[in-house]
């Protein structure tokens, strides 16, 4: 009997490789929108008690339960969101950059017209936006 081997050819993709600073900006951005991730989590199981410290030390101008409520998921899945485009950037994917860039942009745009919140904070959001948006042509 005759055995035939096949081997394929050249069918394996070009992988994209990470720059280093590319690298860089994703290990600060996993920490980053990590921890606030786990911080809104926190928040979300506790949110009673924190609708309670509202109420007892700023009765006249505390939101309502529901409220406080929905500002916190909203912040928790907005800042999950980017931390996932964050993790499919670290794999080179181009949709990454894009949920990633949606997530903070909402961020960034709710930040503006909440006027407790420094713009520094915004601009932060926005600069990390446009700085994983120098390696948008690397992705694919």
């Amino acid at each position: 009997m005759e055995e035939i081997r096949t081997t394929p050819g050249n069918t394996q993709e070009k992988t994209a490789k990470r720059s280093f600073l590319l690298t860089v900006l994703c290990l600060f951005s996993f920490v980053f929108f990590g921890l606030i991730t786990v911080l809104f989590l926190f928040a979300l199981l506790y949110s009673g008690s924190i609708t309670d410290m509202v109420l007892r030390y700023a009765p006249e101008n505390s939101p309502s339960r529901v409220t406080v409520l929905f500002y916190i998921l909203g912040g928790f899945l907005l800042h999950g969101l980017s931390l996932a485009g964050i993790i499919m950037i670290w794999r080179m994917r181009r949709l990454g950059y894009i949920l990633f860039g949606a997530s903070a942009m909402m961020i960034a745009a709710y930040q503006l017209y909440a006027t407790q919140i420094s713009p520094l904070t915004t601009a932060f959001y926005i600069a990390l936006i446009f700085s994983f948006g120098f390696y948008l042509k690397k992705l694919k």
